[in-house]
């Protein structure tokens, strides 16, 4: 049997449902001439305890080959993998995380608040180490991987709101596409404009610029950065 499909394979990877709904068709249109492909973790594998630097790869890989599996592609059809991360305050010093009143964590762009601060400072501690690991990856089982931020999520980068609900979620991800239909380029100006905010325009100073003082909290986003490395035209 023929394969599905010859185009090469972009391969996202984004944290939630939501964020796949946001995104997608934006990039499936805009890179229209590649065959763009998001997936979902269900969740931060950065801070999950079952992951760590021994795991994580085959993690990851592991929803890329389902991909290729299911579709009757090669390995060599994959031509990159995409992930996107929520930083969270990854990068905040301890003294911007506050005692709050919920056992969950509530993000301003000042500060995180929680009951348990030590909670808190074990993810923090956990997440920055997976995040600084997977940076310095350039493959991933042999395939070209780079990985981007949002800040302090992908809700505030896009939609400048934070601790939003599930349902909150799924309504603003659902607009957000809606508004771009027909218009999707617009979307690299909207980031321009909107969520990157004094980010570098170079990828190795966009990382260091997310992991000083509070911008880990605060509205930023590297993503523009891959549509300046990867034309679109």
């Amino acid at each position: 049997m023929p394969r599905q499909n010859t185009r090469k394979t972009v391969f996202f990877i984004v944290e939630g449902n939501t964020d796949k709904t946001a995104l997608e068709k934006i990039f499936k249109v805009i890179y229209r001439h590649k065959n763009i492909r998001f997936e979902f973790t269900n969740g931060d594998i950065t801070s999950d305890d079952t992951t760590d630097k021994t795991n994580v790869c085959e993690v990851l890989y592991k929803k890329v080959k389902r991909y290729i599996d299911n579709n009757k592609l090669k390995k060599t059809d994959i031509w990159q993998i995409v992930q996107i991360f929520d930083t969270d305050g990854t990068y905040i010093p301890e003294t911007a995380i506050k005692a709050g009143e919920s056992s969950k964590l509530i993000y301003s762009t000042t500060n995180i608040a929680c009951k348990d601060i030590q909670k808190v400072k074990n993810r923090n501690y956990k997440k920055k180490y997976m995040m600084d690991y997977l940076l310095t990856l350039d493959n991933i089982k042999g395939i070209s991987y780079r990985c981007y931020f949002m800040s302090s999520n992908l809700d505030h980068a896009l939609y400048n709101e934070q601790n939003l609900s599930d349902e909150e979620k799924v309504k603003n991800a659902d607009a957000f596409y809606e508004f771009f239909i027909g218009k999707e380029k617009k979307f690299i100006s909207f980031l321009q404009l909107e969520a990157v905010n004094g980010v570098p325009d170079s990828f190795p100073a966009s990382w260091r610029y997310i992991k000083e003082g509070l911008h880990s909290l605060e509205r930023h986003t590297n993503l523009h950065i891959y549509f300046l490395d990867n034309p679109y035209d």
